[in-house]
């Protein structure tokens, strides 16, 4: 703006400053940069690893009642709100950005069971107000939501006084052994889904899965059956 006002000063040569200082460039000493991308690569897997073994997994085993052996943290310890009963198997893989919410103010003994050899991907919410059991061996996928509650009342009047549901609005969710869940498929309470079944992306589950089937769809609905 200097140099198109004709200012005589030093800031007319601003512009030109400043493109030769984005076309500079260092040398490359190859080396050099060779043993920066080493230390950088090392130490890019050396970090996280120290963070889960001195920080994030000594405070999720404390956070459970139960973590199994070989447990793999991909990122930061869910978030953990409410003051439930967790229970994690061995093998199991969490990925980063989750949120699990076991319990809320109208629980008596919220519980959340996940079994072993289970992948639970990045972004997943799981909401518990009194049970939610996943079955060994089942894979979800990304931003999957899992509810075995309503969140908040159906009454207009009751969530205008922003009250709670009730506990008897709550259902169990049962998942059971080697199930898939695709990414961002939502389970709703009182949900069954049977071994072996798999959960389309995108579905929103509002009624039990029999085992060995595919379900997809708003609401999922059965659209195959799995035969071996």
């Amino acid at each position: 703006m200097a140099a198109r006002r004709g200012d005589p000063g030093l800031m007319r040569h601003a512009r030109q400053a400043w493109r030769a200082l984005l076309a500079f460039r260092l040398p490359v000493i190859r080396p050099l940069a060779a043993a920066l991308w080493g230390i950088a690569g090392v130490w890019g897997r050396l970090w996280p690893l120290f963070l889960k073994i001195l920080y994030r997994e000594p405070m999720l085993r404390y956070r459970c009642a139960r973590v199994g052996v070989r447990l793999q943290l991909e990122g930061a310890v869910p978030q953990i709100i409410g003051d439930g009963t967790i229970e994690i198997g061995d093998d199991v893989l969490i990925g980063s950005q989750n949120t699990w919410i076991v319990g809320f103010k109208v629980s008596t003994a919220p519980r959340l069971l996940i079994g072993n050899r289970v992948d639970i991907n990045y972004d997943t919410t799981i909401s518990v107000a009194d049970y939610v059991s996943i079955g060994d061996d089942t894979l979800i996928a990304m931003s999957v939501q899992i509810y075995d509650n309503p969140s908040h009342p159906l009454s207009p009047v009751r969530r205008l006084r922003r009250e709670s549901f009730a506990i008897d609005e709550a259902r169990p969710v049962m998942i059971g052994r080697n199930v898939w869940i695709g990414a961002s498929a939502i389970i709703l309470r009182g949900v069954t889904i049977g071994d072996n079944a798999i959960v389309a992306a995108g579905s929103v589950v509002t009624k039990s899965v029999p085992s060995n089937t595919v379900v997809a769809g708003n609401p999922a609905k059965i659209i195959k059956t799995l035969e071996d």
